[in-house]
């Protein structure tokens, strides 16, 4: 069996995330099940044991409040791939930082694209279906009456399953839950 991969996501909530879900299910069957979400860390093998991993977010969650992240408009990658994605309009740079700032030790990974903070609508596409469906869900999202942002409070560790799915190891929260003694 090849070595699976691991990631660090951010999930959307509420009404945002049953949009994206939802075209989701219907664009692309083979990722339905994946939940709406932010990737951080894009997937990559650990090159530290889990715990270590774990470990090494939870410090670095504890240096960053929980913030603000919006939602703009409707944007693919083509021609370099196959995807049609929702770009952020604010909070994108504080995404870049928390990137750099995993990216480091255990979890470091020469990543074979510049990060960019989006949330993935649907993928693997040829042409003709980058087209319909950016053109689909532009109108859509033209429509949505819902929050077009979510509070960025936790991030999640997924490990890649043999069947292409992901499973959920660890939440770990943005901030600091101890209060600093007083003497």
């Amino acid at each position: 069996m090849s070595e699976l991969n691991y990631s660090v996501v951010a999930y959307l909530s509420g009404g945002l995330r049953d949009f994206v879900d939802g075209f989701r299910k219907r664009l692309n069957p083979n990722f339905a099940d994946w939940l709406a979400h932010v990737s951080i860390l894009p997937p990559r093998p650990l090159q530290a044991t889990q715990k270590e991993a774990v470990q090494a977010i939870q410090r670095r969650c504890a240096q960053w409040e929980p913030f603000q992240v919006g939602i703009d408009g409707v944007a693919t990658f083509w021609p370099v791939r196959g995807v049609v994605y929702l770009s952020l309009s604010f909070g994108s740079q504080l995404l870049v930082e928390l990137h750099d700032a995993l990216n480091c030790g255990g979890l470091e990974c020469v990543e074979p694209y510049p990060y960019v903070p989006h949330v993935t609508i649907a993928q693997e596409l040829d042409e003709a279906g980058i087209h319909a469906v950016l053109e689909d869900v532009s109108r859509q999202w033209s429509r949505f009456a819902g929050e077009r942002a979510f509070h960025l409070e936790s991030l999640s560790l997924v490990q890649q399953t043999p069947e292409n799915g992901w499973n959920d190891l660890a939440t770990l929260p943005l901030g600091s839950l101890l209060t600093p003694s007083r003497k």
